[in-house]
Order: C-alpha cells, then sequence, then structure tokens
C-alpha cells in the first residue's frame, strides 16, 4: 500500500468512530454525542463552563468538517465525502488541522487534565481514547506508548503532536480499528492512480 493508501484506510476508521450513533453518516449531532462522551468519561458536569467548552468546540470541529466535507451541502458527511476531503484538505496540511481539529483536540486535553497543569496521566490519555471512539485493548496499548516527563505524565504538546501527525500525515496508527471495507476505496470517493493502485 502507498502512503495515500494508508492514509486513506486511516481516515475511514475515523469516519467510523465519529459516526456515534451508526446510521453510516456523521451530522452534528454525532459531534455533539462525541462531546457528551467525553464530559462523561472525565466526570465533566453538564452546567459547568467546561462543559459548555466541549459542545463549543464540537460544534466547531463539525461546522470544519461540513465546510470541508458537506459538498451536497445536505447537514451529513457520508464516509466517501469524510475520507475524499481529508484527503484533499488535511493530508500535508497542517494548517487546516489547526484551524478545524486542534481547538477539540485542546478541549478534549483539558477536560482530562484535572488540575490544568497540562500534563495527564496515561490513564487518562487511555480514557480520552476509548471516548472518542477507540477500542479499550488497543487504547491501552497507544497510551502507553507516549513518552512521558519525569513524573511519569504526558504533557499537552505530546498529545496534540502526536494528533497532528495523525490527520496530517499517513503515519500508521493503532488506536482506531479499521473496517475490513476500506481496502478499496468507496464508492463515489475521489481517488488517485496512488490510491487504486493499493486496493485490493
Amino acid at each position: 500500500m502507498s502512503e495515500l493508501d494508508d492514509y486513506a484506510a486511516k481516515m475511514a476508521a475515523r469516519f467510523h468512530t465519529f459516526d456515534q450513533d451508526g446510521d453510516g453518516h456523521i451530522t452534528r449531532r454525532d459531534f455533539q454525542l462525541m462531546a457528551e462522551r467525553v464530559a462523561l468519561a472525565f466526570d465533566v458536569a453538564d452546567d459547568t463552563d467546561q462543559a459548555a467548552a466541549l459542545r463549543e468546540a464540537a460544534d466547531r470541529y463539525w461546522e470544519g468538517m461540513a465546510g470541508l466535507a458537506d459538498g451536497d451541502l445536505d447537514g451529513r458527511i457520508t464516509r466517501a465525502e469524510f475520507v475524499g476531503a481529508a484527503l484533499a484538505g488535511l493530508h500535508q496540511a497542517p494548517e487546516a488541522f489547526t484551524r478545524i481539529a486542534l481547538p477539540w483536540h485542546r478541549a478534549v486535553f483539558t477536560a482530562a487534565d484535572h488540575d490544568g497543569d497540562r500534563r495527564v496521566t496515561v490513564n487518562a490519555v487511555d480514557l480520552m481514547l476509548v471516548a472518542l471512539g477507540a477500542e479499550p485493548e488497543q487504547a491501552r496499548r497507544v497510551a502507553a506508548e507516549h513518552r512521558t516527563d519525569p513524573s511519569g505524565l504526558i504533557t499537552e504538546d505530546e498529545i496534540l503532536t502526536a494528533v497532528a501527525a495523525y490527520y496530517t500525515t499517513g503515519e500508521p496508527q493503532q488506536a482506531f480499528a479499521v473496517p475490513a471495507c476500506t481496502t478499496t476505496p468507496a464508492e463515489g470517493m475521489p481517488t488517485s492512480p496512488a490510491i487504486s493502485a493499493g486496493g485490493s
């Protein structure tokens, strides 16, 4: 598989974790549900400023992704739209990641960072990944692989650098399971020769 194949498969895996209700589409409601899952994972009460910040960041994330991927403006993003838009708009585009996805991931980290020192435990990273849709066993393994500081904690910079690499490069990932159907491009997905060559 080429680097673009790897990236497309990774984004297809991420699509399935965004699709919180499993209906085959991503909508604003899925992003709201994602914020609720993160709040629940870190005991963030619904009536707090932190819960409001999560909801606002999730809404901004939806708006950014919809602007990038919802080509027919129907308020839903299909798997093909999502992967195609990620290939065209996020791959090798750190500035797009910063604009669209970074505020959400900062909000998630802040929810996990109970004492505000911009560091979290390995277990907190595990909980973050599970709240975002990772399988628990994979989440534990990935969390344990992050570099820690001398206190055994993981910094915000470490997490956000890893997230940026996830969205902007073909670097392999292990947190989110890749559905079997992603071995070939989805019907209607914009493809390049490199993508088509790797699907079998």
